[in-house]
C-alpha cells in the first residue's frame, strides 16, 4: 500500500503519519470529489470542513483538497492548467522551505521572483536555468493531451484512495 499522493505539480506528500480524523477528512473528500456538483461545490465543502477540523493550513490535508479542488476546476474548465510558477513554487518550498531562503542560495532577485509569482513578470532564460539548477530540475515540454491525464480528477482519486486506505 502506498501512502503517497502526487499532487498536479508531481509534488510526493506522505501521507503514513497522518492521524484517523485526518485520514476520515480525506475519505470524505474523496467520495465528494466522485458526486455530482462539481467544483465550486467541492471548494465550498472542503474549506468548510477542513476549518471545522481544527487542522493548520500547513497540514497535507489542506494540500490535498487545495489539490482536487484544482484538478476538478480544470476538468470543468474554470481554472487553468498549472504553469511553470506552479511547479517552481512546489519545487522551492520542497527544497528551501522559504523563497527567502531560495532567492538567497540562488542570488535571484526576492523582488523580481515576488513579482514573477504575481504573474506581473517572468523570470529570464539564465534566471530560469540558475532556479532549475538549484532545484535539481528540469524544464520539460509535453503535448498537452499526455498532461491531460496528470491533471485528471481520477487520477487524483486513484492516489487519494491507495493513500487513505
Amino acid at each position: 500500500m502506498s501512502n503517497v499522493y502526487l499532487t498536479i505539480t508531481g509534488r510526493k506528500l506522505d501521507l503514513a503519519q497522518l492521524a484517523e480524523p485526518e485520514r476520515n477528512l480525506l475519505r470524505e473528500a474523496r467520495a465528494r470529489v466522485g458526486k455530482a456538483g462539481g467544483w465550486n461545490r467541492f471548494a465550498s465543502w472542503w474549506l468548510r470542513a477542513f476549518n471545522e477540523s481544527g487542522l493548520p493550513d500547513s497540514s497535507l490535508v489542506f494540500r490535498v483538497c487545495r489539490d482536487l479542488e484544482a484538478r476538478l476546476g480544470i476538468a470543468e474548465g474554470k481554472v487553468a492548467w498549472p504553469d511553470y510558477r506552479d511547479y517552481l513554487a512546489d519545487l522551492i518550498e520542497e527544497h528551501f522551505d522559504s523563497r527567502y531562503r531560495f532567492c538567497e542560495a540562488t542570488g535571484i532577485d526576492p523582488g523580481q521572483l515576488s513579482r514573477v509569482f504575481a504573474a506581473k513578470a517572468d523570470l529570464s532564460a539564465d534566471l530560469l536555468r540558475t532556479a532549475l539548477k538549484a532545484l535539481n530540475a528540469h524544464l520539460e515540454v509535453r503535448p498537452n493531451v499526455e498532461a491531460a491525464r496528470a491533471f485528471s480528477r481520477e487520477e487524483a482519486l486513484e492516489a487519494l484512495a491507495e493513500a487513505v486506505r
